[in-house]
C-alpha cells in the first residue's frame, strides 16, 4: 500500500518511465489521478499541477497525445469538483444530526475557503482551481452551505478547463527545450512551488490589513 502511494505521489516526475509500462492504460491511470485528487479533500497529496505539466512536456515529445490528454483532464477535475461538491451538500444535510461532521466543517482549511467563497463569490470557483488547498476545499463549502449548483457548475467548467490550458499548454511550449526535458524533476520543483504565490499574495495582504487595523 505504501509503495502505491509513493508511486502515485511522484507519478509526474517519473511519468515517462510508465507510458512504456501501461501504454495506452496510462491515460486513464492519469485521469484517475486527477478525478480523485479534485474529488476527495483527503487525496490532496496526489500530483496535480505537476502532473498535468508533465503530461504536456511528453505530448511535446509525441510520448503522449495532447488532444486526448486535454479532453481527458478537464472532464476529470469538473468531475472530481462535482462529487466533491455533492459531498459537501450530503454533509451539510446531515451536519445538524452528528457533531462529529460539525468538527471536520469547522478546520481551518475549510473555513478559509468558506471566507474565501464568500469574498470572491463565483470568480472564487474558477480562481480556486489555481490555489493549493482551496481547489478542493471551496467544492466542498460550496455544496455545504447550499450553493446553486448549476451556477456552480458553469465557473467549475470555466475553472476546469482554464487550469488545464494552462498546465497542459505550459508542458507542451517548455517541452521542446532540451533542458526542460533532461532536468524534467527540478523543472516540475520550480513548477509546484508557483502553484503557491497565490497563497503568499494572500497572506501578505492580510498581514499588511491586519498591520493597517492595528495602527
Amino acid at each position: 500500500m505504501d509503495q502505491t502511494i509513493q508511486l502515485l505521489k511522484n507519478i509526474d516526475s517519473s511519468l515517462h518511465y510508465y507510458i512504456d509500462e501501461y501504454g495506452a492504460a496510462i491515460y486513464i491511470l492519469l485521469f484517475l489521478i486527477v478525478y480523485f485528487k479534485t474529488a476527495f479533500v483527503i487525496l490532496t497529496f496526489l500530483p496535480g499541477d505537476s502532473m498535468v505539466f508533465a503530461s504536456g512536456t511528453l505530448a511535446a515529445t509525441g510520448d503522449l497525445d495532447f488532444k486526448s490528454l486535454f479532453m481527458l483532464f478537464a472532464i476529470a477535475t469538473v468531475l472530481g469538483d462535482s462529487q466533491n461538491f455533492f459531498i459537501g451538500k450530503q454533509l451539510g444535510k446531515l451536519q445538524s444530526h452528528n457533531h462529529f461532521l460539525d468538527r471536520i466543517t469547522s478546520d481551518k482549511s475549510i473555513g478559509k475557503a468558506r471566507t474565501f467563497l464568500t469574498d470572491y463569490g463565483r470568480i472564487a470557483i474558477t480562481a480556486s482551481r489555481f490555489v493549493p488547498l482551496m481547489r478542493t476545499s471551496v467544492p466542498l463549502v460550496s455544496g455545504y452551505t447550499g450553493y446553486e449548483y448549476r451556477t456552480f457548475l458553469s465557473y467549475n467548467l470555466i475553472g476546469g478547463i482554464v487550469w488545464t490550458a494552462f498546465w497542459l499548454t505550459a508542458g507542451f511550449l517548455l517541452g521542446n527545450i532540451a533542458w526542460v526535458e533532461n532536468n524534467l524533476f527540478l523543472t516540475l520543483l520550480m513548477v509546484s512551488s508557483t502553484a503557491f504565490i497565490p497563497a503568499i499574495i494572500g497572506f501578505v495582504k492580510q498581514y499588511k490589513k491586519k498591520k493597517e487595523a492595528i495602527a
